[in-house]
């Protein structure tokens, strides 16, 4: 974020600028008012489909007739995206206006980023009158910034897996207890595709109703299908449980892991019946077809040097990730040869192994330099690369603009993965018209 008055605060990178903790926040929110009180919240955490989760949830709940706000991060194009209302970003001049309004008492309370982008999004929320607001924990949930929230009627808890594990710990218990941090007393619990183990440290947080994939509720998958006219593809399942039985609900978010991640969304949403809300069928069949989440699994047409490609784009950062988006790249026979990839990886991750991964489905791999200090050196994942492949077919460049100047085949796929933020510089060339998006 830069050249605009509402950047002043910037605070570097989010996550080298993070300093762990409530204590900031909730003295900058007390000064204030504490607006997150006024707030009816959803709060959504875990390793991976987090982001997809509370997507899910705000369609169902934007097909309910509701006022719906969102929170996420990070961004991929433009930092607006992380705070909105019913789809819509909130507008630069109503950013800059809370910013520059709030700033002097983030300084003094020495807000990050992380902790301000929040606050300005509680505030907005506020101001607009929404009737719910989702959000999503920016990184672990005990201290996170979002955890300054203390009455959300439903936590969901979507996965857990190794990651980020500096600062949450080395095993998955520890991990865990993290996420746990954000179940409140006030709210009814979800827990996705969560390891047996841990499951004992969220029901002995719980305090109200407590829903487990595969045991209270689980899906039926129908496989996938392919739109000609759309050249797009879907996936149908059933969700089902006790008391709902919901078959052929259609999803364009591809793979296993987003049908558990609708799901998840199916639940939380279906409990707030039991809160003044009203959300039926329709409205949760019209949310799970309308959720649209990029950067998850996107299929985009571009030309490239005046040849059609399919840019396959996924932001899996991590071993679990890794392991989703490659079960869905085999369903959908897209493995079926070696492909060019574009990879980048952030140093805080077990890129060795996720390399080890992904090393099976390359033809050819394209490592730039990407605009991002926690990246790690594309020469290091040339070396980790070259133990498997040869070093004819191992490319490093200057840029991601550079990664897709390249000659390829008409009707090519490529392969671009590993890190959001590589994603989100791919999407911003397609966004300006760098890229021909067809």
């Amino acid at each position: 974020m830069t050249n605009s008055k509402s950047e002043q605060f910037k605070y570097y990178d989010e996550y080298t600028s993070m300093s762990y903790g409530l204590t900031r926040i909730s003295n900058f929110l007390t000064s204030i008012g504490n607006p997150q009180n006024q707030l009816q919240t959803i709060h959504v955490a875990g390793t991976n489909g987090k982001g997809s989760t509370a997507a899910f949830i705000h369609e169902i709940m934007q097909a309910g007739g509701y006022k719906v706000a969102l929170y996420t991060s990070p961004h991929l194009i433009s930092f607006t995206e992380r705070i909105k209302i019913n789809g819509i970003n909130i507008p630069k001049k109503i950013f800059t206006l809370i910013a520059t309004t709030y700033l002097t008492k983030a300084k003094q309370y020495k807000l990050s980023y992380f902790e301000y982008m929040t606050a300005i999004a509680l505030i907005y929320f506020v101001q607009q009158k929404v009737d719910i607001a989702i959000i999503e924990t920016g990184l672990g949930g005990r201290f996170d910034a979002t955890n300054i929230i203390k009455n959300p009627m439903v936590c969901v808890i979507t996965s857990i897996a190794k990651d980020h594990q500096k600062i949450l710990g080395t095993t998955i218990k520890k991990i865990a207890f993290e996420k746990a941090g954000i179940i409140q007393s006030s709210a009814d619990l979800i827990c996705g595709k969560i390891p047996q183990q841990v499951l004992p440290i969220f029901s002995q947080r719980a305090k109200h109703k407590m829903l487990v994939y595969n045991f209270d509720f689980k899906t039926k998958s129908h496989g996938y299908q392919y739109n000609s006219k759309l050249d797009q593809y879907n996936q149908k399942f059933d969700f089902i449980n006790n008391n709902i039985n919901i078959q052929h609900l259609e999803t364009i978010m591809l793979g296993q892991h987003q049908i558990i991640n609708a799901s998840n969304a199916i639940c939380a949403t279906s409990l707030l019946n039991y809160r003044g809300y009203y959300i039926n069928e329709t409205h949760i069949r019209n949310g799970i077809k309308n959720t649209k989440w990029n950067g998850r699994f996107d299929i985009i047409n571009i030309k490239i040097n005046n040849s059609k490609v399919k840019l396959i784009i996924d932001g899996a950062h991590n071993l679990q990730g890794l392991n989703s988006f490659f079960n869905t790249f085999k369903q959908l026979n897209l493995a079926l040869e070696k492909r060019t990839f574009i990879f980048t990886v952030m140093q805080d991750k077990e890129y060795q192994m996720m390399i080890k991964l992904t090393v099976p489905f390359v033809k050819n791999v394209i490592l730039p330099h990407i605009n991002n200090t926690r990246a790690i050196d594309p020469n290091i994942l040339k070396v980790e690369f070259t133990k498997y492949m040869s070093k004819k077919n191992v490319y490093i460049v200057d840029s991601v603009q550079t990664s897709l100047n390249i000659n390829t085949n008409n009707n090519e796929i490529i392969v671009v993965l590993g890190s959001l933020y590589l994603v989100g510089e791919i999407l911003s060339y397609i966004h300006k018209g760098i890229l021909d998006n067809n």
